[in-house]
């Protein structure tokens, strides 16, 4: 099933369907605030972060322990390096987000995807003021010419892609960029789109030659995305 933006263009309407490739396994969930789906380990992290965050982070990790099962990885407790990004089991690349009181979480073998990244927005209004300091021109025209009330959806979008392409460029090249570094070169009609970051950007040759691939969708509350490098 796909939504439709500005009636004529379709995009995912549900991150079940971005994920659609048997390559990934997928989970998510809404509400999770019991430890008991946590591993000691896990705990560990945790112990003295208020309840807001300890609640996003058992979210996370539940779905993240849900799609390890998936492919055959039982009870592994999934840390964090000293960027916070998760630590997966060897062979596995995935990625966790949350948003509002929902969650996700995608795993892939690395035989078949080397790396991903996942990102889940709650549909708000985008603040506007950043655009200029975020978006890239071409980005922002992409989606001028449409109409206002939906102008939050495609920027969320954008932003959305560029949150995924960070995981991703980092989980395949151990390089964490911002997010004005990257541009999006978003195909509306496919609900697709292309991430990369140019030379002019940045002058790291083992990031500059790389372009992501990914999925951009949204449902009524939400607007999620995922980037792969395969």
């Amino acid at each position: 099933m796909v939504g439709k933006i500005c009636g004529t263009a379709p995009v995912y309407a549900s991150l079940d369907a971005i994920f659609s490739d048997t390559s990934f396994s997928f989970f998510s969930c809404i509400e999770v605030k019991n430890t008991d789906v946590l591993y000691a380990e896990e705990k560990a992290l945790m112990m003295k972060q208020g309840f807001s965050q300890l609640t996003d982070f058992c979210k996370g990790r539940y779905c993240a322990h849900q799609a390890l099962e998936k492919i055959g990885y039982y009870a592994f407790p999934i840390l964090r390096d000293e960027y916070g990004a998760p630590i997966w089991p060897e062979g596995i690349t995935g990625s966790i987000s949350h948003s509002g009181d929902a969650a996700a979480a995608v795993v892939a073998r690395k035989t078949n995807i080397l790396g991903i990244g996942l990102d889940l927005q709650k549909r708000e209004i985008f603040p506007s003021a950043v655009l200029s300091v975020l978006f890239h021109d071409d980005e922002v025209a992409s989606f001028l010419s449409i109409p206002s009330d939906l102008a939050d959806l495609y920027a969320y979008a954008i932003f959305s892609a560029k949150e995924s392409a960070i995981k991703c460029f980092y989980a395949t090249r151990q390089y964490l960029a911002h997010l004005n570094e990257i541009v999006i070169a978003m195909d509306w009609i496919n609900g697709t789109f292309s991430a990369f970051i140019p030379v002019t950007q940045n002058s790291k040759s083992f990031t500059s030659d790389l372009e992501l691939m990914g999925r951009v969708g949204f449902d009524e509350r939400y607007v999620f995305s995922a980037a792969w490098l395969i």
